[in-house]
């Protein structure tokens, strides 16, 4: 393979076949080969129509998403060259990059915010690729050689210059040489276990994520998944809903995986086989683990920062294969990698074929080959680099070849999400505060990852160096942000005899002997000051309310998300990820669990036998519902048994009889089903109970047989929870399987704790082509009047993607009020709107406010 330009054609003739999906953690899409194909077509085609032309250079700022896959491609075929950005990094940043790259177009996501960027340069969202025009039948590629630049990589300068590494065809082409022909000898045999998934959890715009993501399932003829999921348990979900194979992601996301199954899982099992006979007993005896897991995954590709020996252990306990390897955006990525069939334990693996490895005299690895990119861009300018590339590693090769990393030797900092910290753009920042007099920035180690530590000398020892790192951090990108600090004792920090540079090694070595100054304060503070402190590396004593989790605390992605997984652990519930999410402060976040902080202490006072706890009852939030509150999802319903005698019970008996004694009309709207497919979300007010057959009755025989109600959850507690009476229970439980059987039912809790599941479960209908039906208002209508509609039917609308039709009823409460036990004659008259579609970025209140408006604007007279 001379340039990317040769996968192009195998794309194509893959055809058919999977070759990426994306699930978002509530619905799944995807596309072949085929349909991926014709849409870098047709983007290929705007790209002309836009002037690029080979040469020019389009920055890539976004989260990973088939938009992303479908730019690049594009890109390639055109000879545009990619400078792919973070999307976690600053608009300031980015600004910086596209006056250095001389960027002429920016294709960007719709949640980065390029609003400061708006005058800078011309731009295309991700949503306008989507609609890229499919009528293009052939893809017109450029000419390339292998000298040919593909994208220009930024590593470094987030807070000075920015530097980057220019990528060639060759390069690239080099480093995915012996990965092909590696991949030609087991073909053969991997066809069986087609289509091998790969969920790639690290970014796109990374080279590592790059060679996993986007060659590496080509080469396997497999395919790509993406998740947004950072959760453990969503992403285990994700593995084993898709049916991975193998998961790539950084350690740091790999140990919080390890944490999630250790608590619930025996991980000690004695294994007392080995060879082929061993692996199967470690099968066997993790098989709960496997069946959590999906039966098709087998492997974890760890890249970005160091695998602890305490990780690859714990993997290997139930036969899932650990794969780490070594590597640098330099040398495009890989640099020796351990082969799935033949990995040692603690090693990086052989250096890939058509590279030369060797150890400096003082221990560094260095790495010469086509794969090393032989030049960096800074200012505008490509600058040649040296034959040998120095990668500031301390390394050992053994007597067969194999790689081990032994430390670092320059000061880069590689953080837990396999993001490079540049030390002195973060003393920049901090040196500016006028509190400080100097700074140095150093890796310390803490729960085996590296976190970025600054020490401190001040100017008056009476400084607040908590309030100080809160004000740096609110100039720092999440990535840079300080974790933990010390003071330095001494008039000055150790420093070179020649340059006086900080001796920044030494300053580690003596604050790691010690423990950073905020370790004491850790033991002070509540139980969620000491969790954020554990996180943060800020003393307990310096988190107050208005402490914000993101620039105060330098909360990462990542560490928001073990704080979510450690808030649920601790408390034993489930928190609504949406919220979550839109906390900012500590003091909204104590404001969210203070709820279950009051039910614990009345239970505790009940404990004591106190006349307490008549006074202190239990207190809810929307947003917390105890971990075990869900009901299970009931996709039994959805079997060929079932949906026969359903459809047979509808056509011969309950149809039949509801419409004698019952007739329905539709007034308004019944041809607008004729225009749309399925899947869609009904949305339905509440009249009574006979709600869900009068819009089954309305509906044609084909909608009819894909239509899923939604129910409320809490009106089966009897049969879902427990502490209930054994006869209320088994009638419960009675009305829940006759509702299911006959009306394809599934259940809705009404708290927000337990709606990510349901919305799951919902995607999982949608993407089946059942249309979900819900009654918005959450209950029936006292009055006859409607009620305000509950937030949920928006976040459906905007989660979910789908369109929503809203329906109109009346007559029904004449019929069959609410306290009613049994129907009177009469007739209902029913009003279909037109379908109401909602961008992913609406704020789900506001699309909530436009069904009901909708809603509102049927019916005789439009009014509520």
């Amino acid at each position: 393979m001379r340039t990317l330009l040769e996968i192009l054609p195998r794309m194509r003739a893959l055809g058919h076949r999977e070759a990426l999906r994306l699930d978002d953690g509530y619905r799944t899409s995807g596309l072949t080969y085929r349909q991926l194909y014709q849409q870098i077509l047709a983007f290929s085609s705007q790209l002309t129509q836009r002037k690029l032309q080979k040469g020019d250079r389009l920055l890539l700022w976004g989260e990973n998403a088939p938009q992303w896959v479908v730019c690049f491609w594009a890109c390639v075929s055109k000879g545009v060259q990619v400078v792919p950005v973070d999307a976690r990094l600053s608009a300031g940043f980015v600004e910086k990059v596209i006056s250095d790259a001389k960027a002429a177009i920016l294709i960007h996501d719709g949640k980065v915010d390029i609003a400061p960027l708006r005058d800078k340069i011309s731009s295309i969202s991700f949503s306008e690729i989507r609609k890229s025009d499919r009528s293009v039948l052939t893809l017109e590629t450029v000419e390339a050689t292998p000298d040919d630049i593909v994208e220009i990589v930024y590593t470094s300068g987030t807070t000075g210059s920015p530097k980057a590494v220019v990528s060639r065809h060759r390069n690239l082409c080099a480093n995915l040489g012996p990965f092909e022909t590696e991949i030609r000898k087991y073909r053969k045999f991997a066809a069986v276990f087609q289509p091998i998934r790969i969920l790639d959890m690290l970014p796109l715009s990374h080279m590592f994520g790059q060679a996993l993501g986007l060659y590496l399932p080509i080469l396997l003829e497999g395919a790509l998944c993406l998740s947004p999921e950072m959760r453990p348990g969503a992403i285990i979900d994700t593995i084993r809903r898709n049916r991975i194979s193998v998961l790539v992601a950084v350690p740091r996301l790999v140990e919080q995986l390890r944490e999630f199954l250790a608590l619930n899982y025996k991980i000690d099992l004695p294994i007392r086989y080995r060879g082929t006979i061993g692996v199967l007993e470690k099968w066997w005896k993790y098989r709960r683990i496997h069946s959590r897991l999906g039966w098709k995954f087998w492997a974890i590709v760890v890249g970005g920062a160091e695998v602890g020996r305490e990780l690859e252990e714990f993997w290997s306990q139930p036969g899932i294969a650990l794969i780490q390897g070594y590597g640098l955006t330099e040398a495009s990525p890989v640099v020796s990698v351990n082969h799935p069939f033949a990995a040692r334990k603690g090693s990086l693996g052989k250096p890939l074929k058509g590279q030369e490895v060797r150890i400096a005299p003082d221990g560094e690895i260095l790495v010469r080959g086509e794969n090393v990119a032989s030049s960096y861009f800074s200012a505008g300018v490509e600058k040649e680099e040296s034959e040998w590339l120095r990668t500031g590693d301390i390394g050992e090769l053994d007597e067969e070849g194999r790689l081990y990393y032994r430390g670092r030797k320059k000061d880069l900092i590689v953080t837990s999400e396999g993001l490079n910290v540049f030390p002195e753009d973060v003393e920049e920042v901090i040196n500016r505060h006028p509190a400080v007099r100097d700074s140095a920035v150093v890796a310390l180690r803490r729960d085996g990852q590296e976190a970025v530590h600054a020490v401190l000398l001040l100017h008056d020892a009476r400084a607040d160096p908590n309030g100080i790192i809160r004000e740096t951090n609110r100039q720092l990108e999440p990535d840079q942000r300080v974790r933990s600090w010390s003071i330095w004792s001494e008039d000055d920090f150790p420093r070179t005899t020649s340059t006086l540079k900080i001796r920044r090694s030494e300053v580690a070595r003596r604050i790691s002997d010690r423990g950073p100054d905020d370790e004491a304060g850790r033991l002070a503070g509540g139980r969620l000051e000491r969790m954020l402190s554990r996180l943060s590396g800020i003393r307990p004593e310096g988190i107050e309310d208005a402490t914000r989790l993101g620039e105060d605390l330098g909360l990462s992605s990542l560490d928001r998300v073990g704080l979510l997984s450690q808030l649920e652990e601790e408390y034993r519930l489930e928190l609504d990820e949406v919220t979550f999410t839109e906390l900012s402060t500590v003091g909204e976040l104590r404001r969210l669990l203070a709820p279950v902080d009051i039910d614990r202490a009345g239970q505790r006072l009940a404990a004591t036998g106190t006349n307490a706890e008549r006074r202190v009852g239990p207190v809810r939030s929307e947003a917390l519902r105890p971990a075990s509150s869900h009901a299970p999802s009931p996709r039994w319903t959805r079997t060929l048994p079932v949906r026969t005698f359903r459809g047979l019970a509808h056509r011969l008996l309950i149809l039949p009889v509801f419409r004698h004694y019952i007739p329905v009309k539709v007034v308004e709207g019944r041809d607008i089903l004729a225009h749309i497919d399925t899947p869609v979300i009904f949305a339905a007010n509440h009249q009574s109970h006979l709600d869900t057959i009068a819009v089954f009755a309305i509906l044609p025989p084909d909608w009819r047989a894909r239509l899923a109600p939604a129910i409320r959850q809490e009106y089966f507690a009897a049969w879902f929870n427990e502490g209930h009476r054994l006869t209320s229970k088994l009638w419960t439980g009675l009305e829940y399987f006759f509702a299911s059987s006959l009306f394809n039912v599934y259940p809705i809790p009404q708290h927000m704790g337990g709606v990510g599941r349901s919305l799951q479960y919902t995607g999982e209908l949608l993407d089946q082509g059942y249309c979900s039906l819900v009654f918005p208002e959450g209950r029936r209508t006292p009055d006859g009047r409607m009620l305000p509609f509950q937030p949920g039917i928006g976040l459906m609308a905007v989660r979910l993607q789908v369109p929503v039709i809203p329906i109109r009823l009346e007559g029904l409460f004449e019929i069959m009020p609410l306290h009613a036990r049994w129907p009177r004659r009469g007739s209902v008259r029913v009003w279909i709107g037109q379908p109401l579609t909602f961008a992913p970025n609406v704020d789900f209140k506001k699309a909530t406010q436009d069904v009901e408006e909708a809603m509102r604007r049927l019916g005789p007279s439009a009014v509520a």
